[in-house]
């Protein structure tokens, strides 16, 4: 477990480094349809739109590849909604897509499919597809390849991750008002930087809403263990927690806290429907608008590879509708939240201790961008489960 945890930070320290908005650097290391079936990096930074002479009101095809099954996995559901946004959105567009499909050979079979049946576009959901991707992009220049995380980029080849922190911040402020017991679980996936950072930004939120409450946090290692999960939500409340937040794909842990009682807050799209009467709310993220921009581009021959890093103001952060449990002053202190975020407030901002009393950001500077996206440390608010921490 060490060396495979090992090996995903080696590599989430390399995609951290090109986290800084959308950037064209890359880091060295009519009628819309659906159907159900079916260049080398460039490390100069010199990425530029090739003129495609292609008509610009042609159908352009796209082909979707997820790595889950998109009903039971709420990371895959993001995307599909910017599928169904494209479908709903942009002119002759035609979308394609395929679940389940793992990294490797697999993936690029389905990919190299789709190119032979004539899209254009290639959009993926899974870190594991990014080599294949690279590969692809070099082989076919003329077709463009979008990516739901990863760590590099090519003339024809984006990458999308959103400042997911922001969103957290919000719901970290409703969590701490909202606690009775200032105990709250926190049920995690794999302890990389980008996760980490996720509950170090909702844990700014709890510790300004309420310096007295602790964040109890349990890892799932792995981002889609439904029967893991449950046996971590029921844990967090066997100890006493009233309120459980995830990081998670699946509705496991919504599922126990509508069972037992317990507030929830999801996570990627509104969970709602699996825990009608305790979800407060949920962090959703969006593509779809950005997503029909990269559309627009390659239509007009405009695309250029990049990495993106989408905030508030791109529409990519949101949250999903209160519940009826949220008072008028618990709202309004969050919306005062967005609009400080929007008019751009920055979760990270010193003085920041960590949970060892090490200080990690000074009075008046903000957190870099690289070292927000390489953390390996947690606030003084969190109680670190977390067995296999290496040393700083």
């Amino acid at each position: 477990m060490k060396k495979l945890i090992a090996l995903l930070l080696a590599v989430m320290v390399l995609f951290s480094l090109a986290l800084t908005g959308c950037k064209s650097e890359t880091p060295n290391t009519p009628n819309n349809t659906v159907s159900d079936t079916p260049s080398t990096p460039d490390d100069t930074g010199d990425n530029e739109p090739a003129a495609s002479g292609k008509d610009p009101d042609r159908l352009i095809k796209i082909g979707f590849v997820f790595s889950a099954i998109v009903s039971t996995d709420a990371w895959a559901q993001t995307s599909e909604n910017a599928r169904l946004y494209l479908e709903e959105n942009c002119q002759n567009v035609e979308t394609y897509k395929v679940e389940n499909i793992a990294g490797g050979a697999d993936c690029e079979r389905v990919m190299r499919e789709y190119i032979n049946d004539g899209c254009e576009i290639i959009v993926g959901t899974s870190f594991d597809y990014v080599d294949y991707m690279l590969s692809l992009a070099e082989e076919y220049p003329d077709v463009t390849f979008i990516n739901g995380s990863g760590y590099e980029t090519a003339k024809n080849m984006s990458v999308y991750i959103a400042k997911l922190e922001q969103g957290r911040y919000m719901t970290g402020l409703l969590a701490g008002k909202m606690t009775k017991v200032n105990k709250i679980g926190y049920v995690s996936s794999i302890p990389l930087p980008d996760p980490i950072k996720q509950l170090n930004g909702f844990a700014v939120g709890v510790a300004e809403a309420n310096p007295d409450a602790e964040i109890v946090t349990l890892w799932a290692n792995s981002f889609n263990d439904p029967t893991t999960e449950a046996v971590c939500a029921n844990t967090l409340i066997d100890q006493g927690c009233d309120l459980i937040c995830i990081d998670l794909s699946s509705s496991a842990v919504a599922q126990v806290c509508e069972s037992r009682g317990v507030m929830f807050i999801g996570s990627s799209v509104d969970m709602r429907e699996f825990a009608p009467t305790q979800q407060l709310t949920s962090n959703c993220w969006t593509w779809g608008p950005w997503m029909a921009e990269q559309v627009e581009a390659v239509r007009n021959g405009t695309f250029v590879g990049k990495w993106c890093e989408l905030d508030i103001n791109d529409g990519a952060i949101s949250l999903a509708e209160f519940s009826d449990k949220v008072p008028q002053d618990v709202r309004d202190l969050v919306a005062d939240a967005e609009k400080r975020l929007r008019e751009g407030f920055e979760v990270f901002a010193g003085p920041l201790y960590d949970n060892t009393g090490k200080l990690r950001v000074a009075e008046g500077e903000v957190l870099s961008t690289e070292d927000a996206n390489a953390m390996q440390w947690f606030l003084p608010n969190v109680i670190d489960n977390w067995a296999d921490k290496p040393a700083d």
